[in-house]
């Protein structure tokens, strides 16, 4: 009773701080309508037709007027009726090992919130969206192809991997759209991790699997098996603090290959990158040593840092890649 005591006040301050910055936008910084938006989109290189992974932060873009649905309208409104826009809306109580380890947790995909921020938390609510059901990294998705990139998630124990979201989103040659947000939050790190298994450079999950209760129906659950990521090996992870150099040297290696798009959406650095180029990329520097967990040190030991030192290897089709 307690615990639920105290998260509902940490939910209302959380609410209360939001609305306090969102004035403090309205106040000091650029007002960003969805015409604004649409420009910006299509400058950047998004168009009819694209299947679109998005990662997002609302603030970054300026003070967007009449809030996070401007930008998923303006999203919808470039990509068009034979387009597709999928959301990460996870619904993480913590780590994804948090999450797995809690008593009693259920999900349910018509009613389990995201932790994810404005953005996703606005696209649960619009009508006509599929839910992938998966307790820990559920991706949500409207238009064409919704439907075929959420609905297998479930099955199996590969998250990231096979069944996955981010497999179907690169086999309809999807682009993953960051909108004031790092290279950090694109998990298809983790579906190289799925694909590649005992060849990955090190061992990112811990050796339990957990079944996780999800919720289908009004009286129906159904378990699905989650192995999670490890939380000791993520603390050199690219999201962390402290490793910003990988952060860094990511970005590099993504835009001098000519991998990274890169533009601005209202005041934010926005970028993206096509799914399978990405991967393609990802795989190579997997087989390097190079992944998201490396260290300075570690690249600098093992030649392959700075960027001069490994280009030659990431050219196109190199035959120790095929």
């Amino acid at each position: 009773m307690f615990r639920k005591i105290k998260q509902i006040g940490y939910n209302v301050l959380k609410k209360f701080k939001s609305k306090k910055y969102r004035r403090y936008l309205k106040k000091n910084a650029k007002h960003v309508n969805l015409t604004e938006i649409i420009n910006d989109l299509k400058s950047i290189g998004i168009k009819q037709g694209d299947i679109i992974l998005l990662h997002s932060s609302l603030k970054s873009i300026g003070y967007v007027e009449k809030g996070p649905n401007t930008v998923i309208n303006a999203i919808l409104k470039v990509i068009g009726s034979k387009g597709t826009l999928a959301v990460p809306t996870y619904p993480l109580k913590g780590s994804m090992y948090k999450t797995c380890t809690m008593e009693n947790y259920i999900f349910d995909y018509k009613r389990s919130p995201t932790s994810l921020g404005a953005i996703p938390s606005a696209f649960l609510k619009l009508k006509g969206i599929y839910r992938s059901i998966h307790p820990t990294h559920s991706i949500s998705a409207i238009g064409k192809f919704a439907k075929d990139i959420t609905e297998k998630h479930h099955i199996g124990n590969m998250t990231y991997g096979k069944n996955s979201p981010w497999a179907k989103i690169l086999e309809l040659n999807g682009k993953i759209l960051g909108i004031g947000v790092s290279l950090h939050p694109n998990a298809q790190y983790h579906y190289v991790e799925d694909i590649m298994g005992d060849d990955f450079p090190i061992k990112v999950k811990v050796n339990k699997i957990y079944k996780l209760k999800c919720k289908i129906d009004n009286n129906k659950y159904i378990d699905v098996e989650v192995q999670p990521l490890d939380p000791e090996v993520a603390k050199t992870r690219i999201d962390q603090k402290e490793n910003s150099f990988i952060r860094d040297y990511f970005w590099e290696i993504y835009e001098k290959l000519g991998i990274l798009h890169i533009g601005n959406i209202g005041e934010s650095r926005s970028w993206w990158v096509n799914a399978k180029e990405f991967y393609e990329t990802l795989m190579k520097l997997a087989k390097l040593g190079i992944t998201i967990y490396s260290t300075e040190d570690e690249l600098k030991n093992n030649n392959l840092y700075p960027f001069h030192l490994i280009k030659n290897q990431l050219d196109n089709n190199p035959a120790n890649f095929k």
